[in-house]
């Protein structure tokens, strides 16, 4: 439109109107400004509000979520045999155990599956609000869900290795040691048979040791890999060869079969000496079809030669020269039968120890067997069966009666050796050793543990009195043997010619350790679980032991009492069998 005076007055009046006005509001003090300085609060507060309830919701979530996980693996635990409507009613109870009384969390119906077995779990519960007039947001309802899922159940071969010295028959508190193993075994094999995450055909061996293992005698006494014939060179380092030819005697076993004769409970008692080194820590059965040396990696059993003299009571060994007693110049601890037979064909030995200790006729219709006789020192009866006093191992199997029988029936008598019993567990797990009862190594569907369980350390027997063996007997022999001999075909290199207990000790631990690494090479899990009573405890260098022959520092338990035991054997199981969370 064009300009005109008209339109130009018009605006001019205009402009003096809105600056009239202007001037009021710009002057006003009155309460129209406060409204409107309210109303643009109103955002601000609704905003804070907002924040105020959010941040209590995401505690209150994190806290529902952790109490839904913790369910959710509480729920995954129960036998699969558990029923849905016992599942939920277990979570019904949990989970406002975690939330607190009066929290109002809801439960959903679960989700359960099966092969393998998922459960979902899904709570809720309504967040307290401060501000609900300003976000317009009464009860905010919070939700977490988690799934525990069973792995597909796995089958383990797990060998039980248990020290059945005469320490565990020692107090722990309420009970024995021995008592609270057997308990802690128990409920092992209990929690194996009765856990999803174990399949059926999970097999489960028990392996008591002391000074040596013992297998099924009548199992064993002709299985292939013994050395029935008294081929090997360590056969008769205790009994002269030559004597045991002319007396009839083609083996040990035979010399056994003899003394049954004069005592009925005589008979072998399954137990064998130590293979010569390395092949004492490794894997593997004889093959003695080759003949020269390969009879030499059969297995010797073990017999244990009646030592000169009138038991405990010592020896009068005799002079040769001036044909002169010198009384009680050497001790035995292990004389069973006299050293002749009474008849003018074997004659009590003139000459010397060895030669009374050696000769094989006294063993012909022995005379006045003793086998009730104790020695103070040891503890054990005297025989030829001496320090094998455990019960015979028991091989893989899924018989769960089987091996609480064995369990329950142990009894606690002898020396230690976790070496021979870490050997045996490895063998009944083995499937190239002389049972050859485990599944490949290689297999991916099986799963190999070991679990080790000791109250002290190693200990070779010491004679502590004058005596020409200088030991007791043991796996390994005699530090001197009836033929001069010594134990170092059995011994690592950086361990010969030992001499005195401690030089011994260290023998034993190396081949314990050797042993451990080279089990656990073959992809065997291996747990210890050191039993020290503050009365009896473990000194560091067996500590240290058990810790190194674990195949990592969580698997190395140290308990202090019977509870502590029977604890960590329960984490030990759940731990093999262990649930995840997968979502």
């Amino acid at each position: 439109m064009p300009v005109t005076r008209k339109t130009l007055g018009r605006r001019i009046l205009g402009r003096r109107i809105l600056g009239r006005t202007a001037r009021r509001l710009a002057g006003a003090t009155g309460a129209n400004v406060a409204v409107i300085f309210a109303l643009s609060t109103l955002p601000l507060l609704a905003f804070a509000g907002a924040a105020v309830d959010y941040g209590v919701a995401t505690r209150l979530q994190v806290k529902l979520q952790a109490a839904t996980d913790a369910t959710a693996l509480g729920l995954c635990q129960t036998p699969q045999s558990t029923t849905t409507q016992a599942l939920q009613g277990q979570a019904a109870i949990v989970v406002p155990g975690y939330m607190g009384a009066g929290s109002g969390v809801i439960i959903d119906p679960l989700g359960v599956t099966s092969s393998p077995r998922k459960i979902t779990l899904v709570t809720h519960i309504n967040s307290k609000t401060f501000f609900p007039a300003f976000t317009h947001v009464s009860s905010p309802q919070v939700t977490a869900s988690s799934q525990c899922a069973t792995p597909l159940p796995k089958t383990f071969e797990i060998a039980l290795v248990l020290d059945n010295t005469g320490s565990m028959s020692e107090s722990s508190g309420s009970q024995s040691k021995l008592q609270a193993v057997q308990q802690a075994a128990d409920n092992f094999v209990d929690y194996v048979k009765g856990n999803g995450a174990f399949s059926p055909d999970s097999r489960i061996s028990v392996v008591p040791f002391a000074a040596t293992v013992a297998v099924d005698p009548s199992a064993t006494a002709t299985a292939s890999w013994v050395d029935t014939a008294g081929r090997s060179k360590y056969h008769w380092t205790n009994v002269d060869k030559g004597s045991a030819t002319a007396a009839g005697f083609t083996s040990r076993l035979a010399i056994f079969a003899a003394l049954k004769k004069a005592y009925t409970g005589w008979d072998w008692g399954g137990c064998f000496e130590s293979l010569p080194y390395p092949l004492n820590v490794q894997d593997g059965a004889p093959n003695p079809g080759n003949g020269q040396p390969a009879w030499d990696t059969l297995y010797v059993p073990l017999f244990a030669p009646d030592e000169p003299g009138g038991g405990s009571s010592g020896y009068a060994a005799w002079n040769p020269a001036s044909n002169q007693s010198s009384a009680y110049t050497n001790y035995s601890f292990n004389s069973y039968i006299d050293d002749s037979n009474g008849k003018d064909s074997c004659p009590a030995s003139s000459n010397s120890f060895a030669s009374a200790e050696s000769q094989a006729c006294k063993y012909v219709s022995a005379k006045n067997a003793r086998p009730t006789t104790y020695n103070n020192y040891t503890g054990l009866p005297n025989g030829p069966n001496f320090q094998c006093v455990s019960k015979p191992l028991q091989r893989l199997t899924t018989d769960a009666t089987a091996l609480k029988t064995l369990i329950n029936s142990m009894t606690a008598a002898g020396s230690t050796n976790i070496h021979e019993g870490v050997e045996w567990g490895w063998r009944t797990l083995s499937p190239i050793s002389v049972f050859a009862d485990g599944a490949a190594y290689a297999a991916t569907t099986t799963s190999k543990v070991m679990v080790v369980m000791t109250d002290g350390a190693n200990s070779w027997p010491d004679n502590p009195y004058n005596n020409f063996n200088q030991t007791m007997y043991f796996s390994n022999g005699y530090l001197v043997n009836a033929d001069n001999s010594t134990p170092a075909a059995h011994l690592p290199s950086a361990n010969q010619n030992v001499t005195s207990s401690t030089q011994q000790r260290n023998a034993i631990d190396a081949l314990t350790l050797e042993a451990c690494n080279n089990a656990k090479a073959t992809g065997i899990s291996v747990y210890t679980v050191g039993f020290s009573v503050p009365s009896d405890p473990i000194d560091n260098q067996g500590i240290q032991l058990l810790q190194n022959c674990a195949s990592n520092s969580k698997q190395a338990f140290v308990a202090n009492d019977s509870d502590g035991l029977i604890t960590a054997f329960n984490q030990i199981a759940a731990s093999i069998g262990a649930l995840r969370i997968s979502q």
